[in-house]
């Protein structure tokens, strides 16, 4: 792939999630940020200020016949997300799509297709896997610091007040299990290297004015092939509190995370904590990890990589579909009240590339 400089970025969806990007790459010594587009003009309008972009647009169309755009952020709503892809594919760009890729598997399949034939490259922002404190948990429990097989709790609720509209817009596209839970099975498969076998759950609609055909709290469970099981439960609401729990137990010990936001107010400035206590002997270890914002900004610089040193966009891609498929087959579950066979499906055209 041909090394640039500096490369032009364009920002498709000005919410949260296209924010938290911006902040942590707007200053990027290898960005210029060309464009931001977004269906809403005062969005635009407000980003390309606030971020000191070149331009803005409510097309995104507008900037992929440019020469200077070379990568494309897709932080929009999942069923907006194959459309757009396919069309940076066509035009020669790479893109780094949010998750969950798609809100549904056939349009997950195509993104696939798409990530692994392109000349150019296709990252789907599954940020846990760029995240140094889920990164350095993963390789305590894979060098069996608590044993196997693990039992692991993941909790991620939200009390929703000022952003309960854009909430309840994504509920009408995918449940906060599929949302959010398309990280936390891949950290179940990441951490273990085992297969989900199984999955079941439940799930509750709290507030009237969510959408019918959903809900906005839930929990899957899951079954692993190497004997491991873990839950994710989620839920968003004006009820909710606010809690994320993040924990591995296994034969050997236990591992917990807490989040520097969630650690008292003299402690944050130590970022991230990892407690490990050690069993049977009950000694314990804590370890802080720098974390003050997000790890968008290393996220981009392995799409970076991807680009400059020509890495294969399959494995991610495939293990990112695999994410989803078990996330969906968990939103089945719960809607159909039954546990659910987690048989792998192969991608037609892809898996042997």
């Amino acid at each position: 792939m041909k090394r640039i400089m500096k490369y032009g970025v364009v920002l498709v969806g000005c919410g949260y999630m296209g924010a938290t990007h911006l902040d942590n790459i707007s200053n990027h010594p290898q960005v210029n940020l060309i464009g931001v587009s977004d269906l809403v003009e005062e969005k635009a309008k407000e980003f390309a200020d606030r971020y000191q972009a070149a331009s803005w647009s409510t097309n995104y169309n507008d900037y992929l016949v440019r020469d200077d755009v070379h990568i494309v952020i897709i932080a929009t709503y999942p069923s907006s997300h194959l459309e757009i892809t396919r069309a940076c594919v066509l035009a020669g760009k790479h893109v780094l799509c949010e998750k969950p890729m798609a809100p549904n598997l056939k349009d997950a399949a195509e993104i696939v297709q798409l990530g692994s034939t392109a000349k150019t490259k296709v990252l789907v922002g599954h940020i846990l896997r760029h995240n140094s404190t889920f990164q350095r948990v993963g390789e305590m429990v894979r060098d069996g610091a608590i044993g196997s097989p693990v039992v692991m709790r993941m909790s991620q609720i939200k009390k929703t007040v000022d952003n309960w509209k854009s909430h309840l817009a994504l509920l009408n596209q995918v449940s906060p299990i599929v949302d959010c839970g398309v990280h936390y099975v891949d950290v179940m498969r990441w951490f273990t290297g085992a297969e989900v076998v199984s999955v079941s759950g439940f799930g509750q609609r709290l507030e009237p004015d969510v959408p019918e055909h959903t809900y906005n709290y839930g929990m899957i469970n899951v079954k692993l092939s190497d004997g491991s099981i873990g839950y994710y439960e989620a839920g968003w609401g004006h009820n909710m509190p606010n809690e994320n729990l993040k924990e591995f137990i296994g034969p050997k010990g236990r591992i917990r995370i807490t989040y520097r936001t969630h650690r008292p107010l003299e402690e944050q400035h130590l970022g991230n904590l990892i407690e490990l206590e050690h069993y049977p002997d009950g000694r314990k270890e804590e370890f802080n990890i720098d974390f003050s914002y997000k790890p968008t900004g290393s996220q981009f610089q392995y799409l970076i990589r991807m680009i400059e040193e020509n890495l294969d966009p399959k494995p991610y891609l495939q293990e990112f579909y695999r994410a989803l498929e078990v996330t969906i087959l968990g939103d089945k579950a719960i809607h159909e009240g039954r546990t659910i066979a987690c048989v792998e499906q192969r991608l037609p055209d892809v898996v042997n590339l």
